[in-house]
């Protein structure tokens, strides 16, 4: 016999259903009004808050005053992995080429968040063969490529009598000539511990080749898997590359005989780059190893004293693979809105990206800021494939890199 409801239970029904209607409706407006997370690691604050302000152009949001996207720095003195477990989950993260993208871009195949090839369609072949692609699926698309470069006084240059500067031997010769009337005419920033890993990095390239920078990466990649290094392992790991025939040993060499010769400071391993700024305002130095993403911090009075210049060869008919990070957005999820911005940056917002962080597009043809800009395209293009920095390429901390800047900043004082 069947039981008829009771007043009591059909106003529980009631109750009931109202209550699910209002959760979904409160579900609904949460995935509506919920905003995809835009995360940036190891970014310069200066190009981070130039890519944000293009970001949030993407998409328009129904409240027209709501930003798009929120936006998240990550913790970069750890890993990116260690970083993660300690944020909300990104939907885009903006990272430079080494260790962690290649880790990010990892978690990004095996997930399956990774975009046609169509993606690259206009970017040069040497930006191409450095993107992650596995399965015709690009797991991080390049957006904008930064450069290690010299930069040197046009005036002073032209005073010097030196005619040209195509190899490492040009460079000490105007250092030398300029020495009379410049306090210090070869400076770059080796107080910083990224800097002078990178730096180094750079110089091994440049005076030893990619096989040495390589295999430089791999020992210390090797070193790190081994045991937790302290500044005694690395001192060990140093030693062995600066014999004869070692990774270091022209660059080591090199640099100290730069500091013997005075053109470059004896207290070089305390110079910040707020000291080379000064130095650089006052007219007190003439050639200085800073990246492209450095030189648009300088005052326009003094840097347009400037033009730059790539690392130079030691001799003609060398393959060069210059050390320019590039700066990758890596889907991390699947969210639509999100995905949409990455395809405009890397396609029709490439000019303004490049404009506004003052940084070289990948794109071949699209628009650049000025000649600085301009020339390290073409420079990447021109050359083999680019290099991620020394300090991204072997460590993933800032306490691994710390140690191992220390042995380097020891190995110059004299």
């Amino acid at each position: 016999m069947e039981k008829k409801l009771t007043l009591n239970k059909i106003a529980l029904i009631i109750a009931l259903a109202v209550l699910c209607l209002i959760f979904f409706a409160f579900l609904i407006l949460y995935f509506a009004t919920k905003k995809p997370v835009a995360a940036f690691y190891g970014i310069p604050e200066n190009t981070q808050q130039a890519i944000e302000s293009v970001l949030q152009t993407t998409y328009t949001r129904k409240n027209k005053s709501s930003l798009p996207y929120t936006i998240k720095i990550l913790d970069s003195t750890v890993s990116l992995k260690d970083a993660l477990k300690h944020s909300k989950k990104p939907d885009i993260i903006f990272i430079n080429s080494g260790l962690n993208c290649d880790y990010i871009a990892s978690i990004a195949k095996k997930k399956k968040r990774g975009f046609s090839l169509s993606i690259l369609d206009g970017m040069t072949s040497s930006i191409r063969n450095i993107t992650p692609v596995s399965n015709n699926s690009v797991n991080a698309v390049p957006l904008l490529i930064d450069n290690y470069e010299i930069d040197i006084d046009i005036n002073t240059f032209r005073n010097s009598d030196v005619e040209a500067i195509n190899f490492w031997s040009d460079i000490e010769s105007f250092a030398s000539k300029i020495k009379p009337t410049t306090v210090a005419p070869i400076l770059f920033s080796a107080n910083d511990d990224e800097t002078i890993i990178n730096v180094f990095g750079a110089l091994v390239e440049s005076f030893s080749g990619v096989n040495a920078w390589s295999s430089m990466v791999e020992k210390i990649q090797q070193t790190l898997a081994v045991k937790n290094p302290t500044y005694s392992t690395y001192s060990d790991l140093v030693s062995k590359m600066i014999e004869p025939n070692g990774e270091l040993h022209d660059v080591v060499n090199f640099l100290i005989e730069c500091k013997r010769k005075g053109i470059l400071p004896k207290n070089l391993e305390l110079t910040t780059f707020d000291d080379i700024s000064a130095y650089m305002s006052a007219n007190l130095t003439a050639i200085v190893f800073m990246t492209l993403s450095q030189h648009r911090t300088i005052e326009y009075e003094t840097i347009s004293k400037y033009s730059t210049i790539y690392y130079p060869s030691t001799t003609y008919n060398v393959q060069r693979h210059f050390t320019a990070p590039v700066l990758f957005a890596v889907p991390n999820s699947k969210n639509k809105i999100s995905r949409a911005s990455i395809e405009m940056l890397a396609s029709s917002l490439q000019g303004t990206l490049s404009t506004r962080t003052g940084l070289a597009p990948t794109q071949a043809n699209c628009s650049t800021p000025d000649k600085q800009a301009d020339d390290v395209r073409y420079w990447i293009a021109a050359s083999e494939d680019p290099l991620p920095t020394l300090s991204e390429a072997a460590f993933s901390t800032k306490a691994e890199r710390n140690a191992f800047a220390e042995v380097l900043r020891n190995l110059i004082k004299i």
